[in-house]
Formats: structure tokens, sequence, C-alpha cells
């Protein structure tokens, strides 16, 4: 099971289910789509959080 470190919860409803897809990024649960500025904030994460998994194997 995912856990907060691992991914970010959506702004609308609080779940950790924020999946990409052709329209941007949305929420599996509620279907709330991520702004321009939140989607940004959400790929900055990932990437953040795949680098500092990527430190740790090293």
């Amino acid at each position: 099971m995912k856990s907060q470190t691992d991914e970010m919860k959506c702004p609308k409803c609080g779940r950790f289910e924020l999946r990409e897809s052709g329209q941007g990024i949305t929420c599996r649960v509620c279907g709330y789509t991520l702004s321009p500025g939140e989607a940004d904030k959400h790929r900055l994460f990932r990437l953040l959080k795949e680098e500092e998994k990527g430190s740790r194997h090293r």
C-alpha cells in the first residue's frame, strides 16, 4: 500500500488516487482534475521521489 511519502493526495477529497491520463492528472475517486500548476507540482514531487529512490540504491 502506498503511503503519504510515496504519493500526493487529491486536493479535493484527500485520497492518494491521482493518476495521469490524456486529459491531465485526475483523481480516480472524485474525478477532480488538477490545475496546470497543481499538475506541475505533482510531476515534480514524483520526479523527486524517483531521484530519492535511485540515490538510495547506489
